[in-house]
Parts: structure tokens; C-alpha cells; sequence
């Protein structure tokens, strides 16, 4: 147990190091859980159990169980960022970084659907973007650094904004006005979650790969057909 306590009060007071380490043992038992067991089986008594503390305890960290799984499942971003990031000198135009961004994402989404499913479709107690921006203050490190555009995309909460910062160069080199880049922008993000769930019945890399096609079938669909 962490060493050098006071107490204040009747409450243990810990440093700034102590706390760090605290808030990391919550969020690696959590993904311990969610590795082994899923999303569903995480319960704030069971992970505050592992970590080794009371409940009350992860309430001084987390406003709820959704922070603590959001933040936990944040990690499962990094082989996206890791992908997005190794190609983007070969792309030449803003077309090619939209379609590679989406193949990148859906690979990974559909790789984890319920990890993405919750952290882009799931009401949080706490916007998203504010959770995102709390991780990495927490492992600075694990954010690639890139272009600005693309770092504000990543750093982004809402699925739809993060889409429309991509998208709107190419639909406009493409003389899409702007409630047509809208429709395109909500039609993807509505076929892509209706991939997800669907795709969380099925599993293997084949199915993987088959939902993947589907997304970019869809891009090149609504950048080749004029919406009214």
C-alpha cells in the first residue's frame, strides 16, 4: 500500500505522485476487466476491489463508472493514431487522407466495436472531448504529434465534428455546397453506427474486413453521386 500518508482530519491526504498512481490503478484494473470480460462487467465495487481501495475512494477521482471506462478505453485508440499517422506522407490530396483515416478507424473499430461504440455513441456523463483531454494529461506521451488540423480531429469528442473537419476540404474540392457536405457528414456517421452494432454479433477478421469495405463503398458512393 502507498507509503507516506497523513492524515487530515480522519481523511488520508496523498501527493500529486501518490494520486498519479492511484488514478492508474483504477484505470488498469478497469481495462483488466474489459480485456477479459467486457464493457458490461465493470462495476465500481469490483474495480475499486482490485485497486484496493473503497468505493468512496474512486469517487475522489472519477465522477462515475463512465469516466473511469471511458478513460480506460481511450488506450484502445492509440493503434488508431499509430496507423493514421505511419502513411500520411504518401497521401496526396485531402480525399486520400479522408478515405485513409476512415479505413484506418473502422479497422480498429471493428476490431473493438463495443470500445468504440461507447466511446463515440454513448451518452457520457462528461463531453467526451473534456474526458480525451484528461487522458492525455494523464500519458502525454501516447499522443502522436501531427498536423494541426488533424491533432484538433483527434483530440475532438463528437464524432460528427471530427468527421467534418476531414471531410470538408474534399467535398469541397469536389463542389459539394454546404448542406450537402451535412447530409454526406451524417449519412457516413449513421451507416458507420449501424455497421458497429451489427458488427457486434459477428467476429473474425474476415467480418472485420467485410464492414471495413463497407465504409469506404460508402465514401466513394457519396463523393461520386450528386446529392440534391
Amino acid at each position: 500500500m502507498i507509503s507516506s500518508l497523513q492524515s487530515v482530519m480522519g481523511r488520508v491526504k496523498y501527493s500529486e505522485e501518490e494520486r498519479g498512481r492511484i488514478v492508474e490503478s483504477f484505470l488498469r484494473c478497469t481495462r483488466e476487466v474489459i480485456e477479459l470480460e467486457g464493457i458490461e462487467h465493470v462495476s465500481i465495487r469490483r474495480i475499486a476491489q482490485c485497486a484496493g481501495f473503497n468505493s468512496a475512494t474512486m469517487y475522489l477521482y472519477f465522477k462515475d463508472v463512465d469516466e473511469l471506462i471511458t478513460l480506460s478505453c481511450i488506450s484502445y485508440l492509440e493503434n488508431y493514431y499509430r496507423g493514421l499517422s505511419a502513411d500520411l506522407v504518401q497521401l496526396e490530396t485531402p480525399y486520400e487522407l479522408y478515405v485513409h483515416s476512415w479505413r484506418v478507424f473502422a479497422q480498429q473499430a471493428f476490431a473493438s466495436p463495443k470500445i468504440y461504440e461507447h466511446l463515440f455513441f454513448h451518452p457520457h456523463s462528461i463531453p467526451l472531448s473534456q474526458t480525451i483531454a484528461r487522458y492525455y494529461e494523464l500519458y502525454p506521451n501516447q499522443m502522436p504529434v501531427l498536423e494541426e488540423r488533424i491533432q484538433e480531429m483527434l483530440l475532438e469528442g463528437d464524432i460528427r465534428i471530427r468527421n467534418m473537419k476531414l471531410l470538408r476540404q474534399p467535398a469541397k474540392n469536389r463542389g459539394f455546397h454546404e448542406r450537402q457536405m451535412e447530409m454526406i457528414n451524417d449519412l457516413m456517421i449513421c451507416y458507420f453506427k449501424m455497421l458497429l452494432e451489427e458488427h457486434q454479433a459477428e467476429s473474425g477478421m474476415l467480418a472485420s474486413q467485410r464492414q471495413v469495405e463497407k465504409v469506404l463503398e460508402m465514401i466513394e458512393f457519396l463523393f461520386h453521386y450528386r446529392l440534391v
